[in-house]
């Protein structure tokens, strides 16, 4: 992780998301919470599949996570066709 030191707000505070030890927290937090959410599924299963690939174990965090990586890699892509230079809306 990037150790720089946070900004600062105008009134010389730091905020409590920018605190390297908080975002340690979150990204800890929300691993925490994920992981619980595939071991859940060792206690509830679907009652009325569509198909038979939903049987599988994980196939909801597995085809989320697929979505997810699909959205950031397409919006790269959007990226590269709507950039503009940097001095575009200057006079």
């Amino acid at each position: 992780m990037d150790e720089t030191p946070p900004e600062k707000h105008s009134d010389n505070r730091t905020s409590w998301f920018e605190k390297p030890g908080n975002i340690r927290l979150i990204i800890l937090s929300l691993i925490g919470v994920c992981a619980g959410l595939v071991l859940a599924e060792f206690f509830y299963t679907n009652p009325h599949p569509h198909f038979d690939a939903e049987k599988t174990f994980g196939f909801h965090a597995i085809v989320g996570f697929v979505a997810f990586v699909t959205v950031v890699f397409l919006g790269k892509g959007l990226r590269l066709l709507i950039r503009r230079r940097e001095d575009y809306y200057d006079a």
